[in-house]
């Protein structure tokens, strides 16, 4: 077989198709590589530049054959009015909650993604990684998924009450989300990215039964999912926590890929999905890339490899690579496929 490139590589795999090597693909890498070229999440949205120039240096070096050009994945927390606080490293928090009761859901309205100053900085920095790097490389953005916004304006514990005792009232903040963060895909898939990746990790199976996934989380995801899709682009999904009683639901989403966590057994996964998805995983996170040696990594990615079989699999992290990952632990990717 002839040498693919990085982005051809990418869509055979989603396709299921044969390869000449397993692709590369993080999944989250933005908020590390701000860490490794030493750019404050501040000056990082103040200064695309900078932002993009990050994100280059780590995929030459990692030889990644995907990455996200946008990592912000919860800006519409703030342009929903949430107060944040912005870090030095990782992801943005949610410092305080606004869905109080009913009638302050009734008074939000869906935020203009062009005026909100964080979508605007990833725009920016999305056409100079596009610039650099569409041709050769699969580019995607990353954004929150309806279930775990609600958790953001309403606050995960008591979302988690919520679905108990007020099933309805948790079903009309979705509604919201939902149409919110179709908004958000809407405007992102205006740039030339080739798909977005929808996250819910407070519909992790740690966190909310198969039944309440499939009641709260899966719907909203397949229905943003499909403004994705409908724009000409591929659908990633991520959802963290042990998913292994869900799959079926996960594929029902229709998604491209699924991203799963480090909790997932690959092998089991792999039979369960068969040939309807193209998986993405699962290199530890924390204990593997963060914590272990190269060794460590190359032997737990040949693991997952072997366990797939290496078809219609994308070889990458369980969830983010946590900002103060050792470079030389992810670089470790590119001589093992």
């Amino acid at each position: 077989m002839n040498k693919m490139t990085s982005r051809e590589r990418m869509i055979a795999a989603i396709h299921r198709e044969n390869v000449d090597r397993v692709p590369i693909c993080p999944p989250f890498q933005g908020y590390w590589a701000l860490g490794v070229a030493e750019v404050p999440v501040k000056t990082s949205i103040e200064n695309p530049i900078l932002a993009a120039e990050a994100q280059v240096s780590v995929t030459k070096r990692c030889q990644f054959d995907a990455i996200e050009t946008m990592w912000d994945w919860l800006t519409v927390v703030e342009a929903l009015g949430c107060e944040v606080k912005i870090p030095e490293v990782g992801s943005i928090p949610t410092w305080g909650h606004i869905i109080n009761d009913q009638e302050s859901l009734n008074k939000l309205e869906i935020p203009d993604p062009a005026k909100d100053y964080r979508i605007k900085s990833a725009m920016e920095t999305t056409r100079l990684l596009i610039n650099k790097l569409a041709k050769e490389k699969f580019l995607y953005m990353t954004m929150v998924s309806p279930f775990t916004l609600v958790g953001e304006l309403r606050g995960v514990e008591t979302l988690m009450m919520d679905t108990i005792l007020e099933p309805a009232f948790v079903t009309d903040m979705l509604k919201f989300a939902s149409k919110t963060v179709s908004t958000y895909c809407e405007h992102l898939m205006t740039t030339e990215v080739d798909g977005i990746i929808l996250c819910d990790p407070t519909a992790s199976g740690s966190l909310v039964s198969k039944d309440d996934f499939n009641r709260f989380s899966q719907p909203y995801i397949k229905e943003c999912g499909q403004v994705v899709k409908r724009n000409g682009g591929y659908l990633l999904t991520h959802i963290c926590g042990d998913t292994s009683d869900r799959l079926e639901s996960v594929v029902d989403i229709g998604a491209h890929v699924f991203s799963l966590d480090y909790q997932v057994n690959l092998e089991f996964a792999s039979k369960a999905v068969g040939d309807r998805q193209t998986l993405l995983g699962n290199v530890k996170p924390p204990q593997t890339l963060f914590s272990g040696t190269p060794k460590d990594v190359e032997d737990e990615s040949r693991e997952c490899i072997r366990m797939t079989g290496g078809k219609a699999f994308i070889l990458g992290a369980g969830c983010d690579i946590a900002p103060g990952t050792p470079i030389e632990n992810v670089e470790v990717w590119k001589s093992i496929v």
